[in-house]
């Protein structure tokens, strides 16, 4: 993981789409919980290499992850509170769904909701396949600022 500081730019919260929420469940659980193991394995990194702030998470979460992306920042912000990721901006970048063909290896893109994707656009078997992407839930990077860092930029804004 990268030891960096990063631009005053906002980061784009969100790559990819946000899943709608099934019914019937309760929407903030799932994400509470997953959201508890992101801060305590971002605290952990923080504290393994002495960081005094955490700027940035980038993670990336499979579509088939069952998330609302919605819930993910205000989650991430209630458990940091009170911790150098309290401040912390959260980006997610979303894989698709896609999926090796069983008969030829060909890997595709398939949407779930649509049964015309189903079909290997190479061979043409139709569902005989294996799930390629989007189960990902990774730590793509934490960036923090570690001590020399910051006196670096608190000398910078006195002198």
């Amino acid at each position: 993981m990268q030891n960096t500081t990063t631009a005053t730019a906002r980061p784009l919260r969100s790559i990819g789409g946000v899943r709608a929420n099934r019914a019937g469940r309760n929407p903030t659980m799932h994400e509470m919980a997953l959201m508890r193991t992101v801060v305590d394995t971002v605290l952990d990194y923080a504290g393994k290499v002495d960081a005094v702030e955490v700027k940035t998470v980038y993670l990336t979460i499979g579509l088939n992850r069952d998330v609302v992306e919605a819930y993910m920042d205000s989650m991430f912000a209630f458990l940091a509170r009170g911790t150098i990721a309290e401040h912390a901006d959260l980006v997610v970048r979303r894989t698709p769904y896609t999926v090796a063909c069983n008969q030829c290896g060909r890997i595709f893109h398939i949407d779930v909701y649509d049964a015309t994707t189903w079909v290997c656009p190479r061979c043409k078997t139709e569902r005989d396949y294996k799930l390629h992407s989007g189960m990902e839930f990774a730590f793509n990077n934490i960036e923090v600022v570690l001590p020399e860092q910051a006196e670096a930029r608190s000398q910078e804004l006195a002198g």
